[in-house]
């Protein structure tokens, strides 16, 4: 793992557990919880988003750790984002039970 996906993967575990972890109902029901974030500075390279996949998969990962069962993945992405709007943003939708 890459200097820089050891860090993506730090940020993942603390947006889970300080953001994401106390919104999270288990009760039996299916809710949903919605994940903002950014790709990498300056995207415009054909490959894998690595920035967006190993945050996104850590927080998957933390939930199904939790004993909590994914239904669905959904997103969006909108152009233009960040300071410098260089930046891509993504909406996740994580439904699950």
């Amino acid at each position: 793992m890459g200097m820089f996906t050891s860090k993506q993967k730090f940020t993942a575990d603390s947006v889970y557990s300080k953001e994401v972890k106390p919104l999270l109902k288990k009760d039996g029901f299916t809710h949903v919880i919605m994940v903002n974030s950014f790709s990498k500075w300056i995207n415009q390279i054909f490959g894998a988003e690595d920035k967006y996949t190993v945050q996104i998969d850590g927080i998957l990962s933390d939930m199904q750790n939790d004993n909590f069962e994914i239904i669905d993945v959904k997103f969006d992405s909108l152009k233009n984002q960040g300071v410098f709007k260089d930046m891509e943003g993504f909406h996740t939708l994580i439904t699950y039970k």
